[in-house]
């Protein structure tokens, strides 16, 4: 007889106490609120210094953002229900559907009061985990491009470079060279945190570099996605400007205007690299870099060694290979 009297009881109280845990549902949900802005404020300082949010705290705050959505829906049929009360609230002319509303009212308090309980962080971002280099397909190296490979790799580490281009006309091997040299990398680091790659291309879109670079060292997600140009440049800046990186800019036709997306200028100081290929000699001056490297065609010499690499011996030695096979005059101006 005691349990039957106590559900009884339960089930009134739905009722007769739905002020009263209504005012609570209100005031824990916007107590949970508080909660969930001040960590919202403490990850961006973090996630500005480089650091990268807990699992476990973008859980908490996705639930928070679910049942925030749940009370709403909830709290937007308050003035019905509680008009449908009558005598000091001891009753309802709608009893059953009164039972209901005040039942789930209180499933969500307790809820709410759940997650505002477990939303005590000591630690909530850490540093990310350095990323591997993204080694590029290319081809072996070609007779001839060793000597200019190394003197591409020994200039860029120089410390008084900061910024190296690499201009000459199409097809005669930049991008080819520029993911050697970023391969190069991926044996050893060279006292760098990020190396990053990003094909620029005739039509310059600064909105997909910054997210490029962005998702390269490892910022993107749902909250990126929210931010304008400038904030996600911002915050790019702020990432990188504490840290140690090369970027290979490809087949650039304009000036990049490396403030705009997000980098800081390399410096003696931040030992930074950045390097990229163009057509352009005047794309370099633009960019800054005071003696660019111009990417020739191969001497008569090597472009008839890779030439007899690519035909083979033996088509050589064929009395007809000249006329069959071409003239390797033909392959130096197309290496």
């Amino acid at each position: 007889m005691n349990n039957i009297f106590n559900t009884v009881d339960v089930n009134e109280g739905y009722i007769r106490n739905l002020p009263e845990n209504l005012a609570s549902l209100q005031t824990t949900i916007e107590e949970l609120k508080a909660r969930r802005d001040d960590f919202l404020r403490r990850i961006t300082r973090e996630e500005n210094r480089g650091l990268q949010r807990l699992a476990e705290i973008q859980v908490w705050l996705d639930r928070v953002e679910a049942i925030e959505n749940r009370v709403n829906d909830v709290l937007s049929a308050r003035n019905a229900e509680l008009q449908s009360l009558c005598v000091c609230g001891f009753c309802s002319k709608t009893l059953r559907q009164s039972y209901r509303y005040g039942k789930s009212v209180v499933l969500i308090l307790r809820e709410v009061e759940t997650l505002k309980r477990s939303g005590h962080f000591e630690v909530i971002a850490e540093q990310p985990q350095v990323p591997m280099v993204e080694e590029k397909p290319t081809q072996p190296m070609i007779i001839g491009r060793e000597r200019t490979f190394e003197n591409a790799w020994n200039h860029l580490m120089k410390d008084e470079v900061g910024i190296m281009g690499l201009h000459g006309m199409g097809g005669v091997g930049k991008t080819t060279l520029l993911k050697q040299l970023n391969n190069k990398f991926s044996d050893e680091r060279y006292g760098f945190e990020f190396v990053i790659w990003v094909v620029v291309s005739k039509e310059l879109e600064i909105d997909k570099i910054i997210d490029e670079i962005a998702e390269k060292v490892r910022l993107g997600g749902e909250e990126w996605k929210q931010k304008e140009k400038r904030q996600k440049a911002d915050v790019l800046y702020n990432f990188l400007r504490k840290r140690r990186f090369v970027l290979f800019l490809d087949d650039l036709w304009e000036k990049v205007d490396l403030a705009e997306i997000g980098i800081p200028i390399p410096t003696t100081q931040n030992r930074c690299k950045v390097a990229f290929t163009t057509r352009s000699q005047e794309v370099c001056a633009r960019m800054g870099v005071e003696n660019p490297m111009e990417i020739k065609c191969l001497g008569e010499n090597d472009a008839f060694g890779f030439f007899k690499k690519k035909v083979g011996q033996t088509t050589l030695l064929r009395k007809d290979s000249t006329k069959r096979s071409g003239d390797p005059k033909t392959c130096k101006s197309s290496c």
